[in-house]
């Protein structure tokens, strides 16, 4: 049987969790993407500010006015 010792530092600085490398890793990627998301999320809230702010978006009273106006640009 493998033993392992933990630090007394380790140990009271908080919660220990033991966990396998693959599944770390898994963790590991999946934080970063949501990372990714946020940012893209953000700089597109920042995109549509700026663009609403210079008169660039048009609006439509409902959704069949939308789907008029696009056909009108194919």
């Amino acid at each position: 049987m493998t033993t392992i010792t933990i630090p007394k530092k380790i140990a009271q600085s908080g919660d220990l969790i033991l966990i396998p490398k693959k599944e770390y890793d898994r963790l590991l990627k999946l934080g970063q993407r949501l990372l990714w998301e946020e940012r893209d999320t953000d700089e597109a809230i920042e995109i549509f500010g700026r663009e609403k702010k210079a008169g660039k978006l048009k609006s439509a009273n409902n959704f069949s006015s939308i789907l008029k106006a696009a056909r009108r640009h194919e």
